[in-house]
């Protein structure tokens, strides 16, 4: 097998345990989902923390987001976008929330730490591009600019996924993003 084949393969099958299992991998739990001699992953990857940054930038890469998000339903109004948005946004930040580990002080300067946190600010750059692009047919009909939306959306749904189960729906946050939290029928 090529090395890149074998990199690739290596990656794929850390990316399935760590998808099952958390970020608590071995390189022996790789090497016997890949196929592969635990040899063959120090050949590719030198160290585990190698591994798992490839992991983590394959996990958090552009390309696996806008695959998630091509399959949010989105409807045509924008209520219906509203509340697609929200779902997608939610659903991201739980999915990852679940699979990466939470920083450690230690850590902080970790190669794997440094990775995750430049894919975060990559994948916030996505899901802001993504949400003003889905709003734009609706500029007309929103207060802020579709790029202030965005930022509002990802608040509050960032907000949701990491304070479960605290009783706030992506119906919830969709309602108070276009309706605000004043009552209209007082003076």
């Amino acid at each position: 097998m090529p090395p890149e084949q074998r990199r690739a393969a290596i990656v794929d099958a850390a990316l399935d345990l760590l998808e099952a299992n958390g970020p608590e991998l071995t390189t022996r739990m790789v090497a016997e989902a890949a196929g592969v001699a635990e040899g063959t992953i120090f050949r590719v990857f030198p160290t585990l923390p190698d591994l798992m940054s490839a992991t983590y930038r394959e996990f958090l890469s552009h390309e696996r987001l806008m695959n998630r998000l091509q399959a949010v339903d989105l409807g045509d109004t924008l209520e219906s976008k509203t509340l697609g948005c929200v779902r997608g946004i939610v659903d991201y930040f739980t999915h990852i929330h679940a699979v990466l580990p939470p920083p450690r002080h230690e850590t902080v300067h970790s190669p794997t730490a440094v990775c995750v946190r430049e894919a975060h600010t990559e994948r916030f750059a996505d899901l802001r591009d993504w949400v003003v692009d889905t709003m734009a047919p609706h500029v007309d009909s929103l207060t802020v600019s579709p790029e202030t939306y965005a930022h509002f959306l990802k608040a509050l749904s960032m907000g949701m996924a990491m304070a479960r189960p605290g009783g706030l729906t992506a119906e919830d946050i969709t309602r108070f993003a276009l309706d605000g939290a004043r009552r209209k029928d007082l003076p």
